[in-house]
């Protein structure tokens, strides 16, 4: 899924609303996309998938209606909010946690005054909302009905579970139960279960939702023309030896000279996360594990293109360069921490 937010409305006071709701996300940063008037709703199609969020600017029934034939779950689909051309409320009414329409409703009710209709059963109870935890702080999801499991013991007031393998900071939400070791959770009837990777899927038992952080960087490189298949299958095998998930990776990173290479690219969008290049010189700053190939550096300016790239952030090293048939890998994980507020 894009980065892009999409305006869209039907009359020309709407115009003036999407306007101003258009500066005020241009303000925090999101690149919008306004449309006037769309024939149809066809023009939806071409938009979904690849843009992370939808504001209409109308009547809650048009933008139902456009929205149906492509709602797939929360998890995949974009924040949709509607904003009322009278700018007196803000609705969401798609991925309210994890696509953060919510936050977004609350955005635009801020900056123009709407009220924000927030629906969502934890938020109307004031009650810890594990998806919209997960969102904020970048843990991944894998396991929804387990994630359902733990939302519904907390709206009922039954005792959820909690036990983090990485540093905690900040308080505990009441609605959790923390306990020091794992096999404590197995008396809860639902439990949270943070862990930097899910190596052992098979030994953590249903009621339990496991949390990853999403933190790692995939250093690469390749000689060109090298598919995207090839690519997705180097990093997802070597991914699967580490015991990691694939939506923990965060970012790809290259060389500069590869900006334009359509494999990293496709592969890039495949994952949905953004494919960062560096220069040589930049990249040089950086010390790699396992040695310079004096090759590549006398191709491309400087040598252990993967691992500098996948240590430009900061993080440490999980899998030293890997090299298979034109294509090299790097991963490094950022350290990671529960932040509650």
């Amino acid at each position: 899924m894009g980065k892009k937010t999409l305006l869209v409305c039907y009359t020309d006071r709407g115009l003036r609303k999407m306007e101003e709701a258009a500066r005020i996300l241009a303000g925090t940063g999101r690149e919008t996309v306004c449309l006037e008037r769309p024939r149809g709703g066809a023009f939806l199609g071409e938009y979904w998938g690849q843009v992370r969020e939808i504001v209409f600017i109308g009547a809650a029934g048009i933008a139902v209606r456009l929205c149906a034939p492509y709602v797939r779950d929360k998890f995949q689909d974009p924040a949709v909010v509607v904003l009322d051309e009278g700018g007196q409320f803000a609705v969401p009414i798609l991925s309210g946690h994890m696509g953060g329409a919510n936050d977004l409703a609350r955005l635009l009710s801020e900056e123009t005054g709407a009220a924000a209709v927030i629906t969502t059963a934890t938020d109307v109870n004031g009650r810890f909302a594990v998806d919209e935890f997960a969102r904020k702080a970048g843990f991944v999801v894998t396991d929804r009905e387990a994630a359902k499991r733990v939302s519904a013991c907390i709206l009922q007031g039954e005792p959820v579970g909690f036990y983090s393998a990485l540093p905690v900071r900040g308080p505990v939400p009441e609605e959790l139960t923390a306990v020091r070791d794992i096999g404590s959770l197995a008396g809860f009837p639902a439990a949270v279960l943070v862990e930097e990777r899910p190596g052992r899927a098979g030994q953590i038992p249903a009621h339990i939702l496991r949390l990853f952080p999403r933190n790692l960087t995939a250093g690469m490189g390749c000689r060109r023309g090298v598919p995207a298949r090839e690519l997705e299958a180097f990093l997802l095998g070597e991914l699967e030896e580490l015991g990691c998930h694939p939506a923990q990776v965060r970012r790809l990173a290259s060389i500069d000279r590869k900006r334009e290479e359509e494999g990293l690219l496709a592969l890039a969008r495949k994952l949905a996360v953004p494919f960062e290049t560096w220069t040589a010189a930049e990249l040089a700053a950086v010390s790699p594990v396992t040695g310079d190939s004096p090759f590549v550096e006398e191709t491309v300016g400087v040598g252990n293109v993967c691992e500098r790239a996948a240590l430009l952030y900061g993080g440490r090293l999980v899998l030293a360069k890997k090299a298979r048939d034109g294509m090299t890998l790097a991963l490094a994980a950022e350290d990671w921490s529960v932040e509650f507020g």
